[in-house]
């Protein structure tokens, strides 16, 4: 077992510097923007019209400075620790479900195996079997005898994922509690000791632990883990402090009646979990947070199993956005429930906020049309570019004295921001696809590696060429420049389109193989 720990005071120092230097960055900006507009140094809010270009930038920035604002009350409520629950007064029964759709052999033995160790009196395993190829079905035949599971199959595989959870749990299971496991994800031997008491109160519906990668050993993977790694160990903290956690769909145990009393999981939406929980909420019912690294998993192995379990949960989550606004915004839940739920769905919202910081000031380069940021002081200028810098520093920061045996580091840091932004065209075509109701059926994340090259990432480097040929032309036009006003146009432009160049060519460290890299195991 792995324990996340909380941050201590000198993490604290940095985060209140972070956020004060970045609400007078705001603030500023703000003033100089908005509040006031009476000097010819200043932006004419009242103006926008003529400043079209200016208006998607101001809701992206508005955007980010919420999740910055959002991400730092995570990180100063990280403190908070789930009390010692109640011992329950027996020990229920519990079943383990392992749902699966032609999975690698070796992969789900291993699941099987450590769910065999768990220390627990009155447990069941049960191998969900989705598989439609006649090996596969047989290898997980052998593999249920062999571990004495019991193997559920169903006629069709209608809601896939979610499908074949609700199945087993209608037509199955008996136990009181029940887990879900993904198909690599093996639990540690106190796994059931450490989470089930927290059931001694009536009202959990379920008790979360963190997903955590063992295998890192090339860029993509050690960015998916630190990624994954910012979501449990610096926010699902936070979110179960405020009774907004939500049920992750694997490492978690479930009540089996709860479960069947608000109608199992819906097929609407990729991210069926997240519906779930936000459902159980409305009940009154909760999920508790362990902090605890109690099962063990394995990261997408290449960029396309990454693309496809990336594009599932942005296109889900984005459904329940568009299908539950109204619920989010009217319903029963409190400011700082719908602030976090906000986040949790919304945050998938990135990809269209990082396309328009691209395509905004290309646009403005090649048409000549100017957006405010040519108002700004040269201070807030430098300090917005800083600001870039300083969050990549918040990665690091909060996540490198997480856990003993994962040293974080700034390299690692950049990974992960390099990864979010070279993922911009899987979210932006699964937000597009969300507004119109093109929701994504549950596409499995493949556990084998594939072949990957430069063609996978084409669009990225296609993005990156252009926001360098349009950099060297912003800084022809600033060489050239007549009056102080071209340069303070054109100069912004030219290092902005740089720095997204170096990035988005970053994304050739994304194709390699393990022996390629020298990023550790």
């Amino acid at each position: 077992m792995t324990y996340i720990k909380a941050q201590r005071t000198p993490h604290f120092i940095f985060f209140a510097v972070f956020g004060i230097t970045s609400l007078f960055i705001v603030m500023y900006y703000l003033s100089t923007t908005i509040i006031q507009y009476t000097t010819t140094h200043q932006f004419p809010i009242n103006s926008l019209t003529r400043y079209p270009l200016s208006i998607p930038i101001f809701l992206v920035e508005l955007f980010s400075f919420g999740f910055a604002a959002y991400f730092l009350y995570n990180l100063f409520t990280d403190r908070y620790r789930p009390k010692t629950p109640k011992p329950l007064k027996n020990k229920p029964a519990v079943a383990f479900c392992i749902p699966v759709f032609n999975e690698p052999k070796d992969t789900v033995e291993r699941t099987l195996k450590a769910c065999t160790k768990v220390n627990w009196p009155d447990k069941k395993i049960y191998l969900l079997d989705d598989s439609n190829n006649d090996q596969h079905k047989k290898d997980m035949q052998d593999l249920s005898k062999k571990y004495g599971a019991i193997l559920v199959r169903r006629p069709d595989n209608t809601g896939f994922k979610a499908g074949n959870i609700n199945h087993a749990v209608a037509k199955a299971i008996q136990e009181e509690y029940f887990v879900i496991l993904d198909s690599d994800q093996a639990p540690e031997k106190a796994f059931l000791q450490v989470t089930m008491d927290y059931f001694s109160d009536p009202d959990v519906f379920f008790v979360q632990t963190p997903q955590y990668y063992i295998n890192d050993d090339t860029p993509l993977r050690r960015a998916a883990k630190i990624g994954t790694n910012i979501f449990y160990q610096t926010q699902c903290i936070s979110k179960a402090r405020d009774g907004a956690l939500p049920f992750c769909g694997t490492n978690v145990i479930a009540r089996t009646e709860m479960f069947r009393q608000i109608g199992g999981f819906s097929y609407y939406t990729s991210t069926e979990d997240i519906d779930l929980g936000l459902r159980a909420n409305r009940r009154g019912w909760y999920g508790v947070f362990v902090p605890e690294v109690l099962v063990k998993g394995y990261a997408p192995p290449d960029w396309s199993a990454y693309v496809t379990q990336q594009y599932r949960w942005a296109n889900g989550n984005l459904a329940i956005l568009r299908e539950g606004l109204g619920k989010l915004a009217w319903g029963p839940h409190s400011f700082l429930h719908q602030m976090h739920t906000f986040f949790t769905v919304g945050w998938w919202l990135i990809g269209v906020a990082t396309l328009i910081y691209i395509l905004v000031p290309l646009i403005s380069v090649l048409t000549g049309m100017p957006t405010h940021h040519m108002w700004l002081t040269n201070f807030v200028l430098g300090l917005l570019y800083v600001n870039v810098m300083v969050g990549i520093m918040m990665i690091f920061v909060a996540l490198n004295s997480r856990t003993e045996d994962d040293k974080v580091t700034l390299f690692d840091a950049f990974l992960q921001y390099s990864l979010i932004t070279n993922s911009l065209f899987v979210y932006t075509r699964a937000a597009i696809n969300a507004l119109f109701r093109r929701y994504a059926g549950f596409v499995r994340t493949s556990k084998v590696e594939a072949r990957s090259g430069l063609w996978d990432i084409k669009w990225n480097l296609l993005l990156a060429l252009v926001c360098f040929l349009v950099s060297v032309f912003a800084l022809y036009n600033v060489a050239i420049a007549s009056d102080t006003q071209q340069v303070r146009t054109y100069l912004p432009i030219s290092v902005w389109l740089l720095f997204y160049a170096v990035v988005l060519t970053s994304s050739i460290l994304f194709v390699g193989k393990a022996s390629q890299t020298g990023v550790r195991a």
